[in-house]
């Protein structure tokens, strides 16, 4: 029996080891276009602003350790250019040789990951245009950066790479820069926080601008046209406008897919038999909207394809049960998360949805360093299901921790009577005796009908 994986990363890697734990004898082959194996791509941000010291770090286990380890060959420089799903062949390009040749698989995993969304207004082929997804992006910004006396630089896209690339440039001393988007990671009372944040450490705020171009002014300066008609001028621009799936070789064939993410099954099973998905080239089951979505984080991918090579490897596995969209981020200084669904979304679904948003101490009142975190939940005031929450907190502590008892909560389909009895922990400099959990279940509480 022949597995072929497509992609060298999370997803596909997590199948391939786990298939080889199932069937020892089973002849497997991993095809990935770039030069990288099993990295971090989260950490990317770290790498650039020094604090991860070099690339290889960001690596989880070299394409030499997975042949000696696990007896799997991981082909790098290969891209998979096509896919013949009736005769069960790839088409492969060895990029280094450009020479192409054909494999014949008998399952295949598709794990092709996400690439950078550019809209063509923003699609400017210019040596201080830049994105970032991959370690050959990351080794761009650095050598273009590092050491050139550039000054200034605009990020475009408010997302998690966005606000986290902020800092990455300000740790290598670039002091002028400004932020552009039409709103967002949070669209609550929340993203004041992050607003706050930013501007305490010299961000410029264009929020609420859409960009209509980009143009070159030399190698070195690049100017950007918002809609409204502000110009803007920069030594750099970074456009991070969110990604998709990675899937442009699979539009005209059989399978399954919505907005160019790949359907599969609880089990990871595509619309093909023998032919397996997982990662970011897929949709994932929202277990709150009760839907398939796109959202492309790094725990589900693993996940995915830990089932997907499960299944192969004839090993029992339990059906992956979907997500809940919890994602936590750092804001120089300023630490936030999320988990379940806005208050919009909830009223989309036909809950009778309300929230309530505080402030409180993290700590006890009295402790040194203290700071405040804020809290947004929402929740059904007719069921009192809790449904959503955001966090911003001034320590990663505070942030992960109540994130992950609220994802949770909404696990175990908590109601906000439950939340209110949870025994949470209590010591002066990790909460205050009244953690900000219940406080805002408490408060919760006289809304629910």
């Amino acid at each position: 029996m022949k597995l072929v994986v497509i992609g060298g990363n999370a997803a596909g890697l997590s199948a391939a080891s786990a298939a080889r734990r199932g069937k020892p004898e089973l002849e497997i082959e991993v095809f990935e276009k770039s030069n990288y194996i099993s990295y971090g791509s989260c950490g990317l941000p770290y790498y650039i602003g020094g604090i991860v010291e070099n690339s290889q770090k960001l690596i989880t286990i070299s394409k030499d350790d997975f042949l000696k380890k696990r007896n799997i060959p991981i082909h790098t420089n290969h891209e998979v250019t096509s896919v013949d799903f009736e005769s069960k062949t790839v088409k492969i390009l060895d990029i280094k040789s450009n020479k192409e040749f054909e494999k014949d698989y008998d399952i295949l995993v598709i794990a092709t990951g996400a690439k950078p969304l550019i809209f063509p207004s923003l699609d400017l082929i210019h040596p201080r245009v830049f994105k970032l997804h991959t370690i050959d992006h990351a080794n761009h910004i650095k050598n273009s950066l590092i050491g050139k006396n550039v000054q200034s630089g605009i990020v475009i896209g408010a997302g998690f790479i966005g606000l986290e690339m902020l800092e990455a440039y300000s740790e290598i001393g670039i002091k002028d820069l400004t932020l552009v988007d039409i709103q967002t990671v949070f669209k609550s009372k929340s993203k004041d926080f992050i607003f706050k944040e930013l501007k305490k450490n010299g961000i410029k705020l264009k929020i609420g601008s859409l960009v209509k171009q980009i143009e070159p002014l030399s190698d070195k300066r690049l100017k950007v046209e918002l809609q409204d008609g502000t110009i803007l001028k920069a030594n750099f621009v970074q456009v991070s406008i969110g990604v998709v799936p990675n899937t442009g070789i699979f539009n005209d064939s059989k399978l399954k897919m919505i907005k160019g993410a790949i359907v599969t099954d609880e089990y990871m099973n595509t619309n093909i038999p023998s032919v397996y998905a997982a990662g970011d080239c897929c949709t994932v089951y929202h277990q709150i909207l009760k839907k398939d979505a796109y959202i492309p984080l790094a725990p589900a991918a693993n996940k995915m394809g830990r089932i997907a090579g499960n299944r192969i490897g004839g090993r029992p596995t339990d059906p992956f049960p979907g997500v809940l969209g919890t994602a936590i981020f750092k804001v120089f200084d300023l630490h936030c998360a999320r988990t379940g669904i806005t208050l919009d979304e909830a009223k989309q679904l036909g809950y009778d949805a309300d929230k309530i948003f505080i402030e409180n101490g993290e700590i006890a009142h009295y402790y040194p360093n203290k700071g405040k975190m804020s809290i947004l939940m929402v929740f059904d005031t007719k069921s009192h299901l809790f449904l959503g929450a955001e966090i911003t907190s001034p320590t990663t502590l505070g942030a992960k921790s109540k994130v992950d008892v609220l994802a949770t909560a909404l696990s175990a389909k908590m109601k906000i009577e439950d939340i209110q009895k949870l025994d949470l922990s209590y010591a002066p400099p990790f909460a205050p005796v009244w953690d900000i959990i219940l406080i805002a279940a408490n408060i919760a509480r006289k809304k629910l009908k």
